[in-house]
Parts: structure tokens; C-alpha cells; sequence
């Protein structure tokens, strides 16, 4: 009698096939915390996500470049910032798919008046490469720079040096839980965007609560921060030694405070997608915000 072929160790479960490319969009806490629980759970799953990844490869958004398994480096088990590839973070591949659905190539990308609050990262390495530099505009917060950046342009989130209606697009990776006043920051992206203008955004999420984590306060006064918890610092390539300083973690007020800045329309996406290269730590993927001028 002829034995039966061994089942494939890489045939995806049921479970990890939900995660083949999951996308949802909320717009407050309140449509989110019903699915929290099953969320978590499925959380579980992130490691035989990584099999298949690391098996097949990754499909990148909106270039449709196909990674193969060798191109792919994990530096850790938090898969939001240590799954790379084209030097490319699962966070930055979440941006790059919200992007995708919401312009539909690199091609109508291009025809845009893109500010990307970034440099020196491999994001802003890969914008730079697929968009040119006609339509892109990068900048890094250059305050207390430990090192010489004399190439690169400075500018504060809350003192924006640009025009009224300046932009069509606001990249924002990681900033929003280091910026000393938020609100102004939004009102200040607000006012360069166009109307009808978009901020896609990421940063460290409180998604479990609605109120935002407050960790530090700038004195106006004093000139100095005044911390309510312990000081937390991350990593930072303009500040290599110091790193920045935390002074919250958002929670989901942050979508009243995009609204009350001038924002009429804010969503947030949950994406996970191990075709993507799209997987996080304790969420299966990535949260991304957008908010429409």
C-alpha cells in the first residue's frame, strides 16, 4: 500500500491565514475595544507568521518588489521594528500599504507634494529612491544634535517653517511621542497641508485605553522638562548618545486631538500581513493613523 504524503510543514494554518493581509479602520476607541481580546489572541500566531515569511518571502507595498527569505533580517521578537528588508521596518511597510489603497502607485505618488518628517532612515533612504527628490521634502529636529548635519534641514514640528498649504501628503514616523506640545504640532501640520491634503502617521501606541500616557512636560516657564514617571529615552540618530526623551505614550485621544487641530476626517488602520512583511508584538501587526485636511 503506497504511504501518504507527509503534510507540508509549511501549510499556513487556519488561524494564520486570517493574517494573510488584515485591514481594518476605526475611528475611536470605542469601535476598537470590542475586538481587542480576539486581537490578542491572535497575537499568539506571530511566530508561525514569521515561518511563512521567512519561507515565502515578502510581496512590499506599492513598489510589488518580492523580498526573498535570504534579504530578510530579524534583529528580535518585536516584529514591528526588527523584521527588515530594503531597509524597511514592518511599520514602514504598513505606511507604504495605507499609501498604496490610498493613491494606488508610486507613479500618482510621485505628483505629489510630500513632506516626510524624516532623513536619515531607511524609510527616508527608500522614499528618496522611488519618489526623487522634486516633490520630496525631508527634515530632521536638529536641536542638541550630537553631531555635525549641516546637509540635512531642521525643523521644529511646532514652528513649521513652511508656507500656508504648502503640502499635499505629511509622512510622520515616530515623532509624536517625543514632541513637547502635540497639539500645536498637529495645528501646525494642519495648516501646511492642502485641502484635502493627508497625514499618514505611526508612533508607540497605548491601544489598549483611550487616555494617552503621560510621561514628561515642558516647563515653558523654566525652559527645562519636568518628569511625572521615570525618564524614558529612545533610540535617536541625531541624539546617538542621549536618545530622545518620552514625554508620552498616545492613547486614542489622539484622534480627538487630530479633529480639534483642523483634521475632519481620522481614522485608524490595523493592518497585518505576513505576505506584507506586516507583524508586530503583542498586536498581530501595525497600527497606522491617517487623518484628511
Amino acid at each position: 500500500m503506497a504511504q501518504a504524503p507527509e503534510r507540508s510543514t509549511l501549510m499556513p494554518s487556519e488561524g494564520v491565514l486570517s493574517l494573510h493581509e488584515l485591514h481594518r479602520t476605526y475611528a475611536s476607541f470605542a469601535e476598537f475595544q470590542p475586538n481587542l481580546m480576539s486581537l490578542l489572541q491572535q497575537g499568539g500566531l506571530i511566530e508561525d507568521c514569521i515561518q511563512v515569511t521567512q519561507a515565502l518571502g515578502i510581496l512590499e507595498p506599492l513598489s510589488g518588489e518580492h523580498i526573498p527569505p535570504e534579504a530578510i533580517t530579524i534583529q528580535g521578537p518585536n516584529y514591528r521594528e526588527s523584521l527588515i528588508a530594503n531597509g524597511l521596518l514592518s511599520r514602514n511597510r504598513a505606511v507604504l500599504r495605507v499609501l498604496e489603497q490610498s493613491y494606488g502607485s508610486l507613479e500618482a505618488l510621485g505628483q505629489l507634494d510630500v513632506y516626510l518628517v524624516e532623513a536619515l532612515t531607511g524609510f527616508a533612504l527608500w522614499m528618496r529612491r522611488h519618489l526623487g527628490d522634486e516633490h520630496l521634502t525631508c527634515s530632521e529636529f536638529l536641536n542638541d544634535a550630537e553631531n555635525n548635519f549641516a546637509d540635512i534641514h531642521n525643523e521644529d514640528l511646532c514652528a513649521l517653517s513652511y508656507s500656508d498649504a504648502s503640502f499635499d501628503l505629511i509622512l510622520c514616523n515616530e515623532l509624536f511621542e517625543h514632541v513637547r506640545d502635540l497639539d500645536l504640532a498637529f495645528r501646525e501640520m494642519a495648516r501646511v497641508l492642502r485641502p484635502g491634503g493627508r497625514l499618514i502617521a505611526t508612533c508607540p501606541m497605548a491601544f489598549g485605553q483611550q487616555d494617552s500616557i503621560v510621561k514628561a512636560r515642558f516647563n515653558e516657564a523654566s525652559g527645562h522638562d519636568e518628569l511625572l514617571t521615570e525618564a524614558e529615552f529612545h533610540g535617536d540618530p541625531i541624539r546617538p548618545e542621549a536618545g530622545s526623551l518620552v514625554y508620552r505614550i498616545p492613547g486614542w485621544d489622539l484622534i480627538d486631538q487630530l479633529q480639534t487641530a483642523g483634521f475632519s476626517d481620522v481614522v485608524m488602520h490595523h493592518l497585518a500581513s505576513w505576505k506584507h512583511g506586516i507583524l508586530g508584538s503583542d498586536l498581530p501587526g501595525v497600527l497606522v493613523i491617517e487623518a484628511q485636511r
